[in-house]
């Protein structure tokens, strides 16, 4: 049902044409059944709405067909900016948005709905007589969450998300190389890393009351058999064993002497077997886990995360997160890095320059993924590596600037990353294109809608040298259910690698991964075979010897075209304590608390 600000501002955008000095109008009761497709009879029941708000007064003709004078009482952007901060207050940011869109005519509403915005996220206190203050934090996302299904975790952000509700049976600290007991306390293995052994904590509970047991960890990792991302997990499974509530025992098919870091990865947490067996759809709506949050509301506007007050490890210090999920695009100034504010109330305002920024170069790349699964100029070697040569990474870095970094020439950054020699050589690259074979073929890119700039920044360069391009571009929401990256030449994209070892194999081994859609089946067998010897390998010097060998090859055969390095960087409150950036680039809700919510 619309509100009458709805139904007052598409009178205006009929009539708006057609006011006077005094904003008044004369119309019908037809002209405005018409401007707001209904009955006469509720058209009628509009009037009276918008007159009884003080929006409108309304004098009417005596009459069908005769004239009434119809005059606006309020100011379009500001009732519109007030329209969409009651629906922001609501939660319903993607409506707030698409009101604006529909009738923000010079964007100045939008430009002062975010500025808005930057008070309305961070934290605040939220009270309610008899109950003790509710410490919140609202912070903005344009990522987007398709699943909280640990079966069906495709993305950095899900996987984020994912570990907030559940728990996996350990840890890993990419910093130390240590594991550290989670669900399981205790573990072990036999000599050829084939029988992995874990004991359970007693008395974790899952969010709906019930207590852990191995069942739940035998299910859990069964099912992943069934999922078309995150299957490749358990490849080399046989079996699971239960010994007892609290006692598992996995047995694989062949060596893998990193299983347990493939165990703390978020598509292996452990989700309750008996919610998912009586009805998986509601699971996967509203799930439960044994995370230090609870989901408690899930929409296309907003994840609203509560703290699980039994949590094994501590409770949080935060009682509920919002995530508010905004079009993309919507608002760079607060999307640039989430700002926390710390305001009692809505007040707007930017961030101060003396608050800390925490900053950090992201575990990954941007890169062109090659697609050698269809004709056209890309089968040249000498072409893709001209593109390389064509690409003045420093001078895109420069011009486009916000978090692009450096120049990438691997997966990872390193410490050396900041003083990487520069690979641009347009002679060189004119060379190659003759040799190519080139004559000016199109190019066809595939990428999501965030990379627009990027993507029309390389479009714009090399037309300098002759090489025409044309776009496929697809939202965040749907680019896992589109195979439109299979027709394209080259994909653009960035890979994250959040957990090293494990996310390279990824890389290689996920269905629907962008860079092993384009990689020839020769070169997959060959990576297949190269991933079974690095699982296999005691030595972890050895293990990366292989899988560094596997990029090697993308690099010399210029199967992938690495492009940048991005930074990541949030500016917080003085008060925020506790923000850190994980291994998926965001931040651990469970570990931030408020200075000033605690005196």
């Amino acid at each position: 049902m619309q509100t009458t600000a709805e139904r007052y501002l598409e009178a205006l955008d009929c009539f708006g044409s057609r006011l006077g000095d005094d904003n008044r109008v004369e119309v019908t009761l037809e002209e405005l059944s018409a401007c707001w497709y209904c009955t006469t009879r509720n058209t009628k029941i509009i009037v009276r709405k918008l007159a009884e708000d003080g929006l409108i007064a309304w004098h009417a003709g005596r009459g069908r067909g005769i004239r009434s004078r119809l005059t606006f009482l309020e100011d379009r952007e500001t009732l519109l900016l007030r329209a969409a901060q009651q629906l922001a207050e609501k939660g319903e940011y993607k409506q707030a948005f698409e009101g604006i869109g529909s009738h923000d005519k010079g964007g100045i509403v939008k430009e002062r709905f975010v500025h808005w915005l930057n008070g309305h996220f961070g934290h605040n206190t939220e009270s309610a007589e008899g109950h003790p203050p509710v410490h919140v934090l609202r912070v903005p996302v344009t990522a987007v969450l398709a699943t909280l299904d640990p079966a069906e975790v495709y993305s950095a952000f899900e996987a984020h998300i994912v570990k907030q509700i559940f728990d996996q049976l350990l840890r890993y600290d990419a910093a130390t190389g240590q594991y550290s007991p989670a669900l399981a306390h205790a573990w072990e293995s036999n000599a050829d890393a084939t029988v992995w052994t874990f004991f359970l904590r007693r008395g974790v509970q899952f969010h709906h009351g019930r207590e852990l047991t191995s069942e739940d960890v035998r299910f859990s990792l069964e099912r992943l058999r069934n999922s078309r991302a995150n299957r490749w997990m358990v490849r080399g499974l046989l079996r699971v064993e239960c010994h007892g509530p609290r006692t598992v025992r996995v047995l694989l098919d062949r060596p893998n002497r990193i299983f347990l870091r493939y165990l703390c990865s978020a598509a292996m947490s452990v989700v309750p077997a008996d919610l998912v067996a009586e009805d998986e759809a509601r699971f996967k709506q509203l799930p439960a886990g044994t995370g230090p949050f609870r989901a408690t509301a899930w929409s296309e506007d907003r994840l609203e995360l509560t703290a699980h007050s039994e949590y094994y490890q501590g409770r949080p210090h935060l009682d509920r997160i919002v995530l508010a999920f905004l079009p993309e695009g919507s608002a760079p100034a607060i999307l640039s890095g989430s700002s926390l504010e710390v305001e009692e109330g809505a007040a707007a305002s930017e961030p101060p320059e003396e608050w800390p920024t925490i900053e950090a170069l992201s575990k990954g790349c941007m890169l062109l993924a090659w697609n050698l699964n269809i004709p056209g100029p890309q089968q040249s070697p000498a072409f893709r590596r001209a593109i390389g040569l064509l690409l003045h990474r420093r001078e895109m870095i420069r011009e486009l600037g916000e978090h692009r970094a450096y120049p990438a020439r691997s997966f990872r950054p390193t410490e050396d990353t900041p003083r990487i020699k520069e690979t641009h050589d347009p002679e060189t690259a004119k060379r190659l294109l003759r040799e190519s074979g080139y004559r000016g073929e199109t190019l066809v890119l595939y990428t999501t809608h965030p990379y627009e700039a990027d993507a029309r920044w390389i479009a714009r360069k090399f037309a300098e040298y002759g090489i025409a391009m044309e776009f496929i571009f697809v939202s965040k929401r749907d680019v896992r259910h589109s195979d439109k990256n299979r027709l394209a030449h080259v994909v653009l994209f960035d890979v994250l690698i959040a957990r090293e070892d494990v996310c390279e194999v990824e890389n290689y081994e996920q269905e629907g991964h962008m860079l092993k859609a384009g990689l020839p089946p020769d070169m997959l067998r060959w990576a297949g075979e190269r991933i079974d010897l690095a699982l296999a390998a005691e030595d972890a010097a050895e293990r990366r010897a292989l899988l560094d060998g596997i990029e090697d090859r993308l690099r010399e055969e210029e199967l992938v075209t690495f492009i940048l390095h991005k930074k990541l960087n949030t500016q917080i409150h003085p008060a925020v304590r506790g923000v850190g950036y994980n291994a998926h680039g965001w931040m651990d809700f469970k570990d931030i608390w408020i200075e000033s919510a605690l005196r």
